[in-house]
């Protein structure tokens, strides 16, 4: 165990706001623009597509771009960028701003759990709309019917009034207060238990256990989530597009779950969950190196 206590390249305490704000934004951009062919394999898993039914990864992918071309990999993800630069330039300032200024005690997992937690529930208010876009601009076919997002959201406003663009933010909601609160508090209690060689006499951590740590993270918090995960997608492309998958949206998240492990069993849960068990370390990767990046840069301009 290390003597010193170890700290990143830009602590939260004197990292301006701004900082947080754009480095936060740019790294989730980036993270999710690079796993997004994977992404949209999960989501056609979740609501099981009639047309990409193909029970392997590589298949999948490879129906796509023999039915779309290469940027169908990438379709629904101008929805993603729209939505991500918002939601992790929200996460990353609020979970920030709580532990600067509500966490009495920063070595307390609890309250690390607590500050990820609330920052994940304001982050999905503020960008809810822009994820059910993104959900159901991956699951359409019909290329020629909306050309971009903001007409998908504006033709759902006008149809469904705000009910319809905040479907399925019940379980959103439910399932961002474990996976916020898990993924936050494991990393943070990964980061304080960082073994003596991989701290330098800085107290700084090696780049390399920080990822790793993250993919950790990453994975204990999706394997907890994921159920409402599932759920949310049903909520969201229920009757649209290449949505098969059967849901009743008068019943409530936790009906819903357990309609689904009755008739389709526990698997139909964790439907798609390989796929972001593959995403966590590479996207965790990304995004913790262009945080870093970004946020190296705008320190020295801010």
């Amino acid at each position: 165990m290390s003597t010193t206590t170890p700290t990143t390249a830009t602590t939260s305490s004197s990292k301006s706001p701004w900082v947080s704000f754009f480095s936060g934004g740019m790294a989730g951009v980036t993270a999710k623009s690079a796993i997004a062919p994977l992404e949209r394999v999960k989501i056609l898993y979740q609501i099981k597509s009639e047309l990409y039914s193909i029970n392997s990864i590589f298949g999948s992918i490879s129906k796509i771009v023999e039915n779309e071309g290469i940027k169908g990999l990438w379709r629904g993800n101008s929805a993603t960028i729209l939505r991500v630069f918002p939601y992790a330039a929200v996460q990353f300032l609020s979970y920030d701003s709580i532990r600067k200024h509500l966490i009495t005690d920063q070595k307390s997992s609890f309250q690390s759990f607590l500050a990820g937690s609330s920052a994940g529930g304001i982050s999905v208010i503020a960008t809810y709309p822009l994820d059910l876009t993104r959900a159901r601009l991956a699951i359409e076919i019909d290329r020629t019917k909306y050309n971009k997002p903001h007409q998908l959201l504006i033709k759902t406003f006008r149809a469904e009034g705000f009910k319809g663009i905040y479907r399925g933010i019940q379980p959103t909601l439910i399932g961002i207060l474990p996976y916020g609160g898990f993924s936050f508090s494991t990393f943070e209690y990964l980061k304080k238990n960082a073994p003596a060689q991989f701290v330098d006499e800085n107290g700084s951590i090696n780049g390399t256990y920080k990822l790793v740590a993250g993919g950790v993270a990453g994975g204990v918090a999706q394997t907890v989530s994921y159920p409402l995960d599932t759920v949310r997608r049903r909520m969201q492309t229920h009757g649209f597009g290449d949505a098969k998958a059967e849901i009743n949206l008068e019943h409530g998240t936790l009906r819903s779950i357990y309609n689904i492990f009755k008739n389709e069993g526990i698997f139909a849960l964790y439907k798609g969950l390989s796929i972001n068990y593959i995403k966590v370390i590479p996207t965790t990767s990304i995004a913790f190196y262009s945080y870093e990046f970004f946020s190296g840069i705008l320190s020295k301009g801010i």
